[in-house]
């Protein structure tokens, strides 16, 4: 058996480390959806940066609005589809959508590649929407032409994006849908954003709607929820008050966890007050607001699970504190309304603090002072009675001068 040079297993061995070293990409496909950032604009043509390493090729008229002004700059990022990859000659083209394919060809081609293709929705029918192609006739179902609650009769005269969805004797029968392409771009879109959201992440979205518990809120396809407690750092008694169905917000992810429900794989709990510093206590009082300190203050709200109170000299959420109900001396099923109406000056001891939470005791209070008076009165004992004078002494033991 011959044995191996030396030379061609080093040179074997090297090919295999700079194989292994060089950077794997990812595979790119017609008809993806891909983002790159914009190094140059020529004239006729958009050069797109994909990975750092690839570069792709967008029509600049493909940028460009009606009045003729290239609507991108250098440096932006873009999203277009991709329309055609040629590995051996390393050139990626992309587009906003296939154009307007002539023939049923480039229409047949489209449907292959998953490629969306521009039509123009010439009118309305009983099934639905006739759209123009290049000179190709296609129908777009009812069904398939647009979100749930649109106006398919706004669409006529609109160039839109559309997907082929069969091709026919020909081209003499050419069905599209926008609706799955608006699918499909949506989950592109929800990937994307999913991505994005992760716990301390600032995101801007839309409330959908306000419900009692809290508020849910459109990320961008990705629906989360603001928790009624995350409102605000005052106390929100009704949510409705605070937020509006429609109204535009921004958002901090305070938490995300996964469940085993398909339409919605991820709770995604959001706070609003996390934007705003907390209110603090005024400097007098800081080293007052401590546990085991003792504190007044008036009651402000009766709940059936205790008083809230306010303790004096502050206001607000900061100053606010709860007296749960085993808290405060009373019997159980005492009436609080009748022991402690609104407005009644209490003394409480203080038991918890921070994270907002301020949590006292009105029994505490008492146990402290007649604790503090138990120990006035065993000092009192211990402490020497006074001699008294001289004759005093001798009348004690009864000594005669």
């Amino acid at each position: 058996m011959a044995s191996e040079n030396p030379q061609d297993t080093f040179a074997a061995l090297f090919e295999q480390g700079a194989q292994a070293a060089a950077p794997t990409r990812n595979k790119v496909r017609v008809g993806q959806r891909i983002e790159g950032i914009i190094l140059e604009i020529a004239k006729s043509t958009v050069f797109v940066e994909l990975d750092g390493k690839r570069e792709a090729m967008l029509d600049t008229i493909e940028v460009t609005d009606d009045d003729g002004i290239v609507t991108v700059k250098v440096g932006e990022k873009i999203q277009a589809q991709v329309l055609e990859v040629d590995d051996q000659r390393g050139i990626v083209r992309l587009g906003k959508s296939a154009g307007r394919p002539n023939d049923a060809a480039g229409l047949l081609q489209a449907k292959q590649n998953g490629v969306a293709v521009d039509g123009k929705v010439t009118g309305v029918n009983k099934g639905g929407l006739d759209v123009e192609m290049g000179g190709v006739r296609a129908f777009c179902p009812s069904s398939q032409a647009g979100g749930r609650g649109e106006d398919v009769n706004a669409l006529v005269g609109q160039t839109l994006r559309f997907l082929v969805t069969d091709v026919r004797d020909g081209g003499r029968n050419v069905v599209v849908s926008r609706r799955q392409l608006m699918e499909r771009e949506a989950r592109e879109n929800q990937s994307a954003l999913a991505a994005q959201i992760e716990k301390g992440a600032r995101l801007k979205g839309t409330i959908t709607s306000v419900r009692e518990f809290g508020a849910f809120v459109d990320l961008g396809g990705i629906e989360g929820l603001i928790p009624k407690s995350e409102i605000a750092h005052e106390r929100t008694t009704n949510v409705a008050d605070v937020l509006k169905a429609g109204e535009n917000v921004e958002v901090v992810v305070l938490d995300i966890k996964e469940t085993d429900d398909p339409r919605m794989p991820r709770k995604i709990t959001l706070s609003l007050k996390a934007l705003v510093a907390a209110p603090e206590l005024p400097a007098d009082l800081k080293n007052k607001v401590v546990v085991g300190a003792v504190v007044t203050g008036k009651v402000e709200k009766i709940e059936t699970f205790g008083l809230f109170v306010q303790l004096d000299g502050t206001q607000g959420r900061v100053g606010r504190g709860l007296i749960p109900n085993a808290e405060t001396g009373l019997p159980r099923g005492a009436d609080l309304r009748k022991a402690f109406p609104e407005g009644t000056t209490v003394t409480a001891k203080i038991l918890e603090t921070g994270d907002g939470r301020l949590r006292l005791s009105i029994k505490g209070a008492k146990d402290a002072e007649e604790r503090s008076h138990f120990e006035d009165v065993k000092k009192a004992q211990k402490t020497p009675q006074s001699l008294g004078t001289l004759g005093d002494l001798m009348k004690k033991f009864n000594v005669k001068k």
